[in-house]
């Protein structure tokens, strides 16, 4: 609808007679009124309630109603319509409903609608009575409106309004006092401000910066009206889209590069244009009829100097902004970063923070894969879209991805920076892979001690009360019915028998009794043999295994090969296992082979997450810090390799 309003006023334009119309074809005001309404329409259907964006809404309805009223109230003049005066009326003081909302309110507040405080409200009174105020003595002052070769009376004016003329100055720098203290506001909240609310207000400051420059460049020189029209339009188009962008958080990270890039080549422009002008005026200066060489002078000294200056200007600015591109000192600061962190998840969570600002995007991730299958994701910035993956890759094994937005960012800087984020990667994954075996371990721990109690409460105890009270029982009748005392200590000597039984039972759960006996290398031989099937061949490949070994050791890798077995014979469906022991200098290695049918695999390619059993082997390992893994056998099959670290047998501590 405003669209078609300011096409309208275009096509009235060309209605009026030559001598009353207007010698400005094109003002800010046409784009207001198509940009404004458009991009307020788009905001309004994300942010519905949104202040802002019902204030730019209507700021561009009111520019094209402006822009419909100027020619049709000029048309109106020439012809000597009924009514031309009031539409000269309205057009003369409608202006002021568009602009002076946009220098004073919209800055005010922006972004969320709201004042920055409380403390910031009289402003906002002060600014809706000097916006009542400046449009009421503007429409209701008497006064004669020009049009052409006619001249107009206010239809409206008002004898003591006039009267009140002399006040007109002192209100006018009042409002340009409001809108300066409108601007500071801004400037209020970007210092108090978050990094996302930051970003916001510097789209926003950066083109009211453009639109201001813009306008008093216009008003210290005098330049020509096609040459001002268009940048200052499309300075003032895009405020809305600034807004737009800010609001919606659409690439909002950007502004920081443009600032950037304009603060880099604006001051290229203004070091060389210098350098270049004042090197002609000084050749002419100091030697006339030579300006043709003064030029080729100015031209050559500029192009020699361009790209020396260009990268000075480029460092400094990246030292305002806090931003490096040299690729070893951001992985020097990355490794500082590292180091300063308390714990490996804030030093990834410093590191991304880095690598974000380094590549100028504005969110990455860090996507680490645990042992079990599951995902955990460390992000910084908006990680809403990341569609980009680079791996994480650690001594040859992935470890993770780094996540990044699509955008030009630098791939060799990525590639570089995602090496050293691969290492904080792998420590968060160590980390929490402790952490959870720890867990694992201290609950295993305090459920077998709960087992022990129980079995020792509820079994073995009552047990040794009741055969305690059967011996009261036959002491106290050995003098009065000795031969019923016989029969009775029969039956004790089985209870015991069996309570004997029970109390072995308990201590095998505790150590295999055949480690004490047999060693190592014997039980597993010996848990080979009871196994009816399949085929297992133990396989000891140095001698000094069967040397004195921890006690914690030996439990750790009879239950891991017990484990291993149990599944093999039960899921595995193979027809040869084979358990290999290996002593070497970081302690000893279990390997169990076997050729079933493999590890189910997932959709995805994913071994899916471990059970009880394999659980239960890899944290036998883990407390003893040393590691399990289970996984795909080469030639088919499933392999489980255990790294047990050892102290010697002298106490020396493990290698």
């Amino acid at each position: 609808m405003a669209a078609a309003v300011v096409l309208a006023g275009l096509a009235l334009r060309f209605q009026v007679p030559g001598a009353y119309r207007s010698p400005q074809p094109w003002r800010p005001e046409h784009v207001m009124g198509l940009v404004y309404p458009a991009v307020g329409a788009v905001v309004l259907r994300r942010r519905p309630r949104l202040v802002v964006a019902w204030l730019v809404w209507a700021i561009g309805l009111l520019a094209a109603l402006q822009v419909v009223l100027q020619p049709l109230s000029r048309w109106a003049v020439a012809e000597g319509a009924t009514g031309a005066a009031y539409l000269r009326w309205a057009a003369f003081w409608i202006y002021l409903l568009e602009f002076l909302p946009l220098i004073t309110l919209l800055p005010l507040l922006y972004p969320g609608g709201r004042p920055p405080s409380r403390r910031w409200r009289p402003l906002l009174w002060l600014v809706c009575a000097l916006i009542a105020v400046n449009v009421v003595f503007a429409a209701l002052l008497p006064m004669r409106y020009t049009v052409g070769p006619l001249r107009v009376d206010n239809p409206v004016g008002v004898a003591l309004v006039g009267e009140l003329a002399a006040w007109r100055r002192p209100m006018e720098w009042l409002t340009v006092a409001a809108a300066l203290g409108c601007l500071a506001s801004l400037a209020v909240r970007f210092r108090s401000g978050g990094p996302v609310e930051r970003r916001q207000i510097g789209w926003l400051g950066y083109v009211l910066v453009a639109v201001l420059l813009l306008g008093c460049l216009d008003m210290v020189v005098a330049t020509p009206f096609a040459l001002w029209i268009v940048p200052i339009s499309l300075a003032v188009a895009g405020v809305p889209v600034a807004i737009a962008v800010a609001i919606l958080r659409y690439r909002l990270y950007d502004i920081d590069l443009i600032v950037n890039r304009t603060l880099v080549y604006g001051a290229l422009a203004a070091f060389t244009g210098a350098l270049y002008f004042g090197l002609i005026g000084a050749v002419n200066l100091a030697v006339s009829g030579y300006g043709a060489l003064a030029g080729l002078a100015g031209a050559l000294v500029v192009g020699l100097t361009f790209q020396p200056l260009r990268l000075r200007l480029q460092r400094a600015v990246d030292r305002l902004f806090k931003v490096e591109r040299d690729p070893y000192r951001l992985a020097d600061r990355l490794s500082r970063t590292v180091q300063q962190a308390r714990d490996p998840a804030a030093a990834l969570t410093s590191a991304l923070a880095s690598t974000r600002q380094a590549l100028g995007v504005g969110g990455a991730a860090v996507e680490i894969g645990d042992r079990d299958g599951g995902v955990r994701v460390h992000g910084d910035g908006d990680t809403a879209d990341l569609p980009q993956e680079i791996p994480l890759r650690w001594h040859g094994a992935t470890v993770g991805r780094l996540l990044l937005p699509p955008g030009r960012h630098d791939a060799r800087l990525a590639g570089l920076l995602a090496r050293h984020l691969a290492d904080v990667a792998h420590a968060v994954r160590l980390t929490a892979d402790l952490q959870a075996s720890r867990e694992r371990i201290l609950s295993t721990r305090e459920e077998e001690r709960r087992r022990l109690r129980r079995d020792l409460h509820d079994g073995l105890g009552p047990t040794l009360a009741a055969l305690a009270l059967s011996l009261d029982a036959a002491r106290l009748r050995l003098s009065t019915d000795p031969a019923s005392v016989s029969e009775s200590l029969a039956s004790l000597r089985e209870r015991m028998i069996a309570t004997i039984g029970d109390i072995r039972e308990l201590v095998y759960g505790l150590r295999p009794p055949a480690l004490d006996n047999l060693g190592l290398e014997g039980a597993l031989r010996a848990l080979a043999d009871d196994l009816p099937e399949p085929r297992v061949d133990v396989v000891v490949e140095d001698a000094d295994v069967a040397g004195e070994l921890p006690a914690a050791a030996e439990v750790a890798a009879y239950r891991i090969v017990q484990e291993a077995l149990s599944n093999a014979r039960r899921h595995a469906d193979a027809r040869q296992i084979t358990v290999r022991l290996r002593r070497e200098t970081h302690g000893l290695t279990l390997v169990v082979a076997d050729d079933g049918v493999g590890l189910p695999m997932t959709a995805d390619g994913r071994v899916p997450r471990a059970g009880v059993g394999l659980g239960s082997m890899r944290e036998r390992a883990a407390e003893l810090g040393g590691s399990c893994t289970i996984g795909p056998r080469p030639g088919g099959g499933t392999e489980v390799v255990a790294r047990l670290p050892l102290s010697s047998a002298r106490g020396a501590p493990a290698t």
